[in-house]
C-alpha cells in the first residue's frame, strides 16, 4: 500500500484507474489543470451495436482557458438522462445491468456541487462504493499546496506528496517519463509505478469485447469479485 495518488479527475474512468486507487492510502484529486474538451474529463466510450462503440458525454458550459476546477455543469439532469438512454444497449443483454444503472443513476443523484469535478469526484467515491474500494480523498485546488518551485510536469506531484508528508507515491507506468527519480531521491520519498494488464471478458455476440473501455462495461459483465480479483492480481508494480 502506497500512501498517496494523485489524478486528474475522469468521467467514469477505465480499471486501470481503479487499480490505483487500490494501492493508495489516499487519493488527491488534481483539478489545478486546463480543462480540455474531447478529453476524458467529461466523457468516455462504452460498446454500441452497430459502430462498436459510443462515446457517453457530460454536457458543460462553454470552458475555453477554464481551469478544471472552474469548469460547470450544463443541464445535469439532461445528461443524465441522455446517459441512462444510452445505456440500455446492455438492456437483456449484460448480466448486471440493472446494478449498474442504479449505480450511474446514483453518481448523478449523489453529486455536491455543480462542478464537472465535482460530479466526477462522485463517479470515483459511487464506484468504489459498488465495488467495495476504500477512497479517501482531499482535493487540490481546496488545499494549500505552494507549486511556486514547480518547473516541469513531473514535479506537481513530488510537492504534493513533500507537503503531505508522504514516503510513496504510485503513478502509471505511462508517465513514468515525467519523473526525475533524483529528485524524489533527494526529497526522501518513493516513487512507484503501477503496469495494469488489460481486462478481457466475455460479452455478447451482438456487443462484442472492446479493450480499455469505461468502468460501466467492465460492470456491465463482471462481477464485483471478478473484477476485484482482477484489481489485485493484475498489475505489476515498479
Amino acid at each position: 500500500m502506497f500512501d498517496l495518488g494523485i489524478m486528474q479527475p475522469y468521467f467514469f474512468p477505465y480499471l486501470g484507474y481503479f487499480a490505483l486507487i487500490h494501492r493508495t492510502r489516499h487519493w488527491v484529486v488534481f483539478d489545478v489543470v486546463d480543462y480540455h474538451s474531447r478529453h476524458w474529463m467529461n466523457r468516455n466510450r462504452i460498446l454500441e451495436a452497430v459502430k462498436g462503440e459510443q462515446y457517453i458525454t457530460v454536457a458543460v458550459d462553454r470552458s475555453g482557458g477554464k481551469k478544471l476546477n472552474q469548469v460547470r455543469l450544463a443541464e445535469k439532469e439532461a445528461s443524465a438522462s441522455k446517459i441512462l438512454g444510452q445505456l440500455r444497449v446492455y438492456y437483456k443483454k449484460a448480466p448486471f445491468y440493472e446494478q449498474v444503472v442504479e449505480m450511474v443513476a446514483s453518481v448523478f443523484a449523489n453529486a455536491e456541487g455543480h462542478l464537472l469535478r465535482d460530479l466526477n469526484i462522485s463517479c470515483l467515491r459511487e464506484s468504489c462504493r459498488y465495488l467495495g474500494l476504500k477512497f479517501e480523498c482531499s482535493i487540490a485546488s481546496q488545499s494549500d499546496y505552494d507549486f511556486s518551485g514547480v518547473s516541469h510536469a513531473g514535479q506537481w506531484a513530488l510537492e504534493i506528496c513533500a507537503q503531505r508528508g508522504a514516503s510513496s507515491y504510485l503513478n502509471p507506468v505511462s508517465g513514468r517519463n515525467l519523473f526525475n527519480l533524483d529528485d524524489w531521491n533527494r526529497r526522501g520519498i518513493a516513487i512507484h509505478f503501477l503496469e495494469f494488464e488489460t481486462f478481457e471478458y466475455d460479452t455478447h455476440p451482438r456487443l462484442p469485447f472492446r479493450p480499455m473501455l469505461s468502468l460501466i462495461d467492465v460492470l456491465m459483465w463482471n462481477s464485483r469479485e471478478v473484477v476485484l480479483a482482477h484489481l489485485e492480481n493484475s498489475s505489476e508494480i515498479y
